[in-house]
């Protein structure tokens, strides 16, 4: 095999092996709050002429001063903070006297790319935007010692903090004032290697664009790798405070040359191109900075070669048979083995690559666990998860995700005894509760209850025969529980029922009604006198008096008073109680509070009525 195929080989092996570095240009972006990069890079010092240059985009919402970079220490003529101020004006400030420089005021376009420079020349400061001079003055008085904060991007040094809102991009630091030619012959192009003078170069191209970057927390110095930059405050995760695309920058170019002869044709180092008779060809591949590398080819002579076919696939990449090529991509190749004549013996590769990709579009509540399971994301943004597609290979999925959260609400509610929620909890006590429902979006809706109970406990209280209800100052309704009926003309707290059976009230205060449980009410046998229907005894229960009202003129008719064991209670007179036509009314305060039977008898017969005394 020709010499020139080993080379072209060998620097196709190169371009695969530097795809880490070879990216699109990219840039990084600042949240105005906490990012920085601080680098390794101890500035230029002294009083030494300078020149700092960088491409910048702040953002419209910007507020105050917004540090480029800055080195050296928080003292007069000491640091080098070059900066855009609160009023969009490019400054370079070193505090005191002629050690501070800046342009008008809106000489920086908000949310547009910019490129600014900073020259120190012999005393003298000037300030360039996109190429033209805007602002000079006198800055005899700096003077940066050494052994201090070495060079920040996108904050200042200690002493304040006016953190980069926006873009940064292509920040380069010169031991040497440049002059207005150079800086803006300059300025859109990327340096593929660094020109003299040039002592610090931050081209910031690193990571993935608005991607996942969490583990790419450095930033190069295609100076001097000793002077590289760490990143510290980046979410490195989504459009802000990550890798993000930058300004478009003309790329350069390296050239070189190679004289060969071949075997049937010559294909190219980039593998783009096959030339199969004598000739100068021209080819481009990029070299270990990123940039073009543009060949020349003197091709001498060509001899036969052989040709075969094949028609491999392969999940996300294939190693060609030479060895020599990894290809990623499906479409057809060139590879080329040596004969035993000695010459190429060219292999046609038509190759299918099975991995796939797609792009979704997720709507998330709280988060979303990833198809793979591999990842949960709590935040809106552009993520990428693999899984294995039905070729048994990777698929790549792009998820862009937004988080659609919970909605929330409050409701206060009055109610008689209990209260059913949205989601059907039921709550019987006053206070302030939490119920879950599902929105229209499928999320959670969170309300909260401030609930009222105005209702009440009804019970009822068996007295000897007498029913009374818990509830007082209401409206009462008795009825019986047998019959369902309610009781004509029983409208009081209290109901004492002529017959046996199972009785209830139905309460109704504050706008709230409740019927009490049934209540059992024997009543025993009694014996009657013959004129009982005209003696009624009130009120029953009673607290100090109890009067027995006649209606009508009765004869040798008394009362005595017996406790539930039957025995008889003293009265304070000696005798039994006489009753006479009227109302005849007793004071009967001695009694305990309790429960007693009034026995009412003649000569012939008596009656008992059940009596309680309360407190």
């Amino acid at each position: 095999m020709k010499l020139i195929t080993i080379l072209k080989y060998a620097l196709f092996s190169l371009i695969i092996s530097l795809g880490s570095i070879a990216r699109s240009q990219n840039a990084l972006h600042f949240d105005g709050v906490n990012d920085v990069v601080q680098t390794a890079y101890a500035g230029v010092l002294g009083s030494a002429n300078r020149t700092f240059e960088a491409w910048v985009n702040v953002s419209p919402t910007a507020v105050g001063n917004n540090a480029i970079i800055d080195y050296g220490t928080n003292a007069v003529g000491s640091r080098n903070t070059f900066n855009v101020s609160g009023n969009n004006g490019l400054s370079f400030i070193s505090g005191g006297t002629n050690a501070n420089i800046g342009t008008p005021i809106n000489a920086i376009t908000l949310g547009q790319w910019t490129h600014v420079a900073f020259v120190l020349d012999n005393g003298t400061g000037y300030l360039y935007v996109n190429g033209v001079q805007e602002g000079t003055g006198s800055l005899s008085t700096v003077n940066t010692p050494s052994g201090n904060a070495n060079m920040t991007i996108g904050e200042r040094v200690s002493g304040g903090s006016i953190p980069f809102d926006g873009f940064i991009d292509e920040v380069r630091i010169w031991d040497y004032a440049r002059t207005q030619v150079e800086i803006a012959n300059d300025m859109n192009n990327e340096f593929c290697t660094p020109p003299p003078g040039l002592v610090s170069y931050f081209k910031l191209n690193q990571g993935i664009a608005q991607g996942v970057n969490t583990g790419l927390t450095s930033a190069i110095d295609a100076v001097n790798s000793a002077q590289n930059g760490t990143l510290n405050g980046f979410a490195l995760t989504g459009t802000s405070s990550n890798w993000v695309i930058g300004y478009g920058l003309i790329q350069g170019a390296t050239f070189g040359s190679i004289t060969t002869s071949a075997c049937g044709g010559l294909t190219s180092p980039s593998g783009n191109y096959y030339y199969s008779t004598p000739g100068t060809y021209t080819d481009t591949i990029s070299n270990a900075f990123g940039c073009d590398s543009i060949i020349t080819i003197n091709l001498t002579s060509v001899s036969p070669n052989s040709f075969s076919s094949i028609t491999p696939s392969a999940c996300n990449s294939f190693v060609s048979p030479s060895g020599n090529y990894v290809y990623t991509n499906s479409g057809t190749y060139l590879d080329t083995l040596q004969s035993a004549s000695g010459c190429d013996s060219i292999i046609t590769i038509n190759l299918s690559i099975l991995e796939s990709f797609d792009t979704i579009d997720v709507d998330g509540c709280y988060g979303l666990t990833s198809p793979s399971g591999n990842y949960y994301w709590t935040s809106p943004g552009t993520y990428q998860d693999t899984i294995t597609n039905a070729s048994g290979c990777d698929s790549i999925l792009t998820i862009n995700l937004s988080i659609l959260g919970f909605t929330s609400a409050s409701s206060e509610d009055t109610t008689c005894f209990e209260f059913i929620s949205p989601s059907g909890k039921v709550w019987s006590e006053p206070g302030t509760f939490i119920d879950t429902i599902t929105n229209l979006v499928g999320c959670d809706s969170i309300i909260t209850f401030q609930i009222t109970i105005t209702g009440f406990d009804l019970e009822l209280s068996n007295l000897s025969g007498t029913l009374v209800a818990s509830v007082t100052n209401g409206s009462y309704q008795w009825i019986d529980c047998q019959t369902g009926a309610l009781i004509s003309s029983e409208n009081d707290r209290t109901f004492r029922p002529n017959s046996s059976g199972q009785y209830a009230a139905i309460v109704e205060k504050d706008g709230c009604i409740d019927t009490s449980s049934c209540e059992e009410v024997v009543v025993v046998g009694e014996q009657y006198l013959e004129n009982s229907n005209v003696i009624s005894v009130y009120p029953n229960p009673f607290n100090k008096l109890l009067t027995v009202r006649v209606n009508s003129e009765v004869g040798d008719t008394r009362l005595t008073i017996l406790d539930m064991s039957g025995r008889t209670i003293q009265m304070n007179s000696a005798r039994p109680l006489l009753l006479s036509q009227g109302e005849n009314q007793f004071d009967l305060n001695f009694l305990a509070p309790g429960n007693y039977v009034l026995r009412v008898n003649d000569k012939r017969t008596s009656q008992f009525i059940p009596i309680v005394k309360i407190q």
